[in-house]
């Protein structure tokens, strides 16, 4: 399986991420400017998976369910978010944001993992809340790779003092999810560059003393 595709976009730098299915790619996020992206490099999108319901993750789903003619997932516990431009108001941003017309929740109950099958990938689902309610992970194997949103970055974790944020929970489904993963696993996250599982269960400051709300990212 081919290292996944990555793009950057928007004010806050956010990563989406392309995997090659099994006939084209599953696109992990959608930041600003990413359907342009896709069409320049000829990237067609078998479905969309959103790691969480922020608005600079949720800018373009719509764009790209209406250009791919795609499936949007997302878990349930971000629906309100993403039918409210992804609480860009919260953050005095004066900015509307459609959402995708068809959306199809994520299989993963509350606080657990599940294996699930999307464009002939195999991921293992985590729904890690704490940075938002409905926060998930997607483990793929076969990449020895996470592609965690803003659950967990190269020496910090999620916001925590949004609406719906809670750093216990954070830090909890992080140590007991992504620290299970192999040592050698790597990390792609929401913002900033990718990392590995054992770098941060050594050197990440905020998983050894949980410093609360705090992270090197506004989102």
């Amino acid at each position: 399986m081919r290292e996944p595709i990555i793009y950057t976009g928007g004010e806050l730098q956010t990563n989406a991420y392309l995997i090659a299915g099994k006939k084209s790619y599953v696109c992990i996020d959608a930041p600003q400017g990413i359907t342009s992206f896709l069409i320049q490099r000829k990237i067609e999108v078998d479905a969309l998976l959103l790691t969480h319901g922020h608005f600079d993750h949720i800018w373009e789903a719509h764009l790209i369910e209406k250009t791919f003619q795609c499936p949007v997932y997302i878990h349930p516990a971000d629906y309100n978010l993403l039918h409210n431009s992804g609480g860009a108001a919260y953050m005095g941003l004066k900015i509307a944001i459609p959402a995708p017309k068809e959306i199809i929740p994520l299989p993963v109950l509350a606080g657990s993992s599940i294996h699930w099958g999307c464009s002939g990938i195999e991921f293992i689902l985590f729904h890690i809340p704490g940075h938002s309610p409905g926060s998930v992970a997607f483990y793929v194997s076969r990449l020895h790779a996470v592609f965690c949103g803003d659950i967990l970055f190269s020496g910090s974790i999620g916001r925590t003092d949004l609406p719906g944020g809670n750093t216990a929970s954070l830090v909890e489904g992080i140590k007991n999810y992504l620290f299970s993963l192999p040592d050698q696993t790597l990390v792609y996250p929401g913002h900033g560059p990718s990392t590995t599982i054992l770098k941060e269960k050594e050197t990440n400051p905020y998983l050894n003393s949980q410093q609360e709300g705090k992270s090197s990212f506004f989102v």
